[in-house]
């Protein structure tokens, strides 16, 4: 009896194992062709850049081992997605949603994970340096997606989450999806800073100087820089940052 039992207990190990073989199996090959389908989607919409995701309600089809780490990389089953191309294609329909990340297409949702951005911003394009009125600052992901830093993309600079004193630059890429700024970008911007009390000065002097002389009486020049040089009092704060798209961002 001794021996049929412990057959029988053989026979149960080696059918548990077998399943649970077959299952993780199972779950790889469906995660593999969601993926692929996921890919297959994004590849075959008629829409450039990113996708209207928005306008898509389809069904949610669980989770999937795919992370983006705060480099920016691609990650699948602990491996890098090396394809460049294939990262391109999943950040085109991807959706962030009450804290939580997306990959969206018109017939399935997956959840994925995110350690930080969803984005990092490397490389930084300056139009109009040093025009407050109408300096733009030009932001691309390392995925070649470019955002102007402005009302509708702005710039934050919140705390680290892991604790230390580094600042930890943000904007919004699209649709609430961040882009971490990358160390040597903020390092130029940093070179772009300047004192908001200044510009702003500065930009009251020209206003009123123009409006003097257009007015054809030569005294009133002086008097217009007289009382546009008071306002130096109205913005005695001194706010360090920034000027993108006609908007101040402050570092400092």
């Amino acid at each position: 009896m001794c021996l049929v039992r412990r057959i029988r207990r053989q026979i149960r190990e080696l059918v548990e194992i077998t399943a649970k073989k077959m299952g993780e199996a199972f779950i790889k090959n469906l995660a593999a062709d969601k993926i692929k389908s996921i890919a297959a989607a994004a590849e075959s919409g008629d829409w450039r850049g990113a996708a209207p995701v928005h306008l898509w309600n389809p069904p949610f089809c669980g989770d999937i081992d795919i992370e983006i780490r705060r480099d920016g990389s691609w990650w699948h089953e602990g491996r890098p997605i090396r394809r460049k191309g294939m990262a391109e294609l999943f950040a085109s329909v991807l959706l962030f949603n009450e804290g939580e990340y997306f990959l969206v297409t018109p017939a399935e949702k997956v959840r994925i994970r995110v350690e930080d951005c969803p984005f990092l911003l490397t490389t930084l394009r300056v139009e109009n340096a040093g025009d407050a009125s109408t300096q733009t600052l030009y932001l691309r992901t390392s995925l070649g997606e470019e955002v102007a830093i402005g009302a509708e993309n702005p710039l934050f600079i919140g705390a680290d989450s892991s604790g230390n004193a580094e600042p930890h630059p943000t904007v919004n890429v699209r649709a609430g999806l961040l882009g971490l700024v990358s160390r040597s970008v903020f390092y130029q911007l940093a070179e772009l800073v300047v004192n908001r009390a200044d510009t702003a000065v500065e930009s009251a002097v020209e206003s009123a100087v123009d409006s003097a002389l257009d007015s054809a009486v030569d005294s009133s020049v002086d008097i217009a820089v007289d009382s546009a040089a008071g306002k130096i009092g109205e913005h005695s704060t001194q706010s360090l940052g920034i000027w993108s798209s006609g908007v101040f961002f402050a570092l400092a």
